[in-house]
């Protein structure tokens, strides 16, 4: 087992876990795996990116495929890539500094994960037996960034009217895209942290962390923007702010881009660890609702199973099928901005008919053994077990959780929802009383 493969990407602590060797090695696998003649290769603005991503480049030039370097880049400029070329992308999406990795995407926009292929990539990786090819490939270099805004843009298809809106893309890959993304459209925008700056100095670029968007949130007040939009590392999740400075549930976002896309019906998948709202508000517009196991790699499994228009997840995840399946913070932008322009109301006023319940952001919790500690979660809340596609879920009555192990990070998680704010603090200290 090599530490730094998890259950939907290559990801670990730089150099311990993951470094150029790694790299290298895995970057020979994955060719092989693949079978691959050309591979795209990009990446982040973390301080260990460029070196890991030179490592993969000879790997797959050594394995006999060619390479095309797309320099700096968002993840969701690699899914656009991946229509037409396997594409690897040397990013730690939201994780601290610290961190980095490898996403894997297949021909097609197929994101690889434990699930389909990531188990083989990382036996070849270990025995290290690749076939010496007839000859090495080659390296071209190419910029893309003005196709893959037209491609965005049109894919969209948005309207816009003035808006005033603040972006922060916390030192990362958002300060490269952002503003080409933007230009020409009518949305007056300020950057926050849109230097690139990949030891992350002003905070982690994890938007699904509350701590993370509390400068944007008081700037976005206290400036009188119509909108905060909070990406992550590599641009996949997004989170969106209210005009009040307030945290926009990402179930709220989802059921705003289902009210936009979904008009003659349709199907959505959402993590086991959502609102009860998206159940709710999908019955009233007779919307298949499917409960989907969390990552980047399932939710796309789930919704071609169903045929979904959408996906989304707790962490700020929006999986579109006009993308291919594939999530992307730059669509969910430009759809919020679109949404946001042709309704002429404020943010606040748009998800107001959702909030029906309160709950929890997620809670994260290191312990000692987190699968002992699920266990007796599971243990102690066995009679009220509900059905649940990913970790334990349980509903009280006054209210219900989700509770989980991290497949990114050491940490165990639980979100707690109720129908009132005594019901929600109870259900917190009943539960966290077993979490150790």
């Amino acid at each position: 087992m090599i530490p730094a493969f998890r259950s939907f990407d290559i990801r670990g602590v730089y150099p311990n876990e993951i470094d150029e060797t790694l790299a290298y090695k895995a970057a020979r696998a994955i060719t092989t795996f693949l079978r691959s003649k050309k591979i795209i290769v990009g990446r982040d603005c973390r301080t260990s990116s460029l070196a890991l991503k030179k490592s993969a480049e000879y790997g797959i030039l050594d394995q006999g495929a060619n390479v095309i370097d797309i320099g700096l880049c968002n993840t969701p400029m690699g899914y656009y890539c991946a229509q037409k070329y396997d594409t690897i992308m040397i990013t730690a999406s939201h994780n601290p500094a610290k961190y980095n990795g490898i996403k894997i995407t297949r021909k097609g926009v197929e994101q690889i994960g434990e699930t389909n292929g990531l188990k083989q990539i990382e036996k070849l990786t270990e025995k290290e037996h690749f076939k010496t090819p007839n000859k090495k490939g080659t390296l071209a270099q190419q910029d893309i960034l003005l196709n893959y805004v037209k491609y965005t843009r049109k894919l969209v298809n948005g309207k816009y009217k003035p808006l005033k809106v603040l972006i922060d893309c916390g030192n990362g890959m958002a300060g490269h895209v952002v503003p080409t993304l933007l230009k020409g459209l009518p949305i007056k925008y300020d950057l926050l942290y849109g230097k690139l700056d990949g030891t992350y100095p002003n905070h982690t670029p994890n938007p699904a962390i509350a701590e993370n968007t509390l400068e944007l949130q008081k700037q976005v007040k206290k400036g009188k923007y119509d909108l905060g939009i909070a990406y992550d590392g590599d641009c996949d999740r997004v989170f969106f702010i209210d005009e009040k400075g307030r945290r926009v549930w990402p179930e709220y976002s989802l059921l705003l881009f289902a009210k936009e896309l979904m008009k003659k019906g349709g199907s959505l998948s959402y993590t086991s660890n959502s609102s009860r709202i998206i159940e709710d508000i999908s019955k009233e517009n007779k919307w298949k609702a499917v409960q989907c196991k969390i990552g980047h790699t399932e939710v796309p499994i789930s919704m071609k199973k169903h045929r979904g228009t959408l996906g989304g997840e707790l962490s700020g995840h929006f999986y579109f099928k006009k993308f291919k399946y594939a999530d992307s913070g730059d669509i969910a932008a430009l759809t919020m901005l679109s949404i946001l322009s042709k309704s002429g109301k404020k943010m606040s006023a748009l998800y107001a008919p959702f909030e029906k319940y309160v709950k929890t952001e997620e809670i994260n919790t290191e312990v000692k053994d987190r699968n002992k500690t699920i266990r007796k979660i599971e243990k102690e809340f066995k009679k009220y077990r509900v059905k649940c596609v990913d970790g334990f879920a349980a509903n009280m009555g006054n209210y219900w959780f989700n509770f989980r192990i991290s497949k990114t990070e050491p940490v165990v998680r639980l979100v707690v929802e109720a129908k009132n704010k005594k019901n929600l603090a109870k259900g917190i200290k009943e539960i966290m009383r077993h979490i150790k």
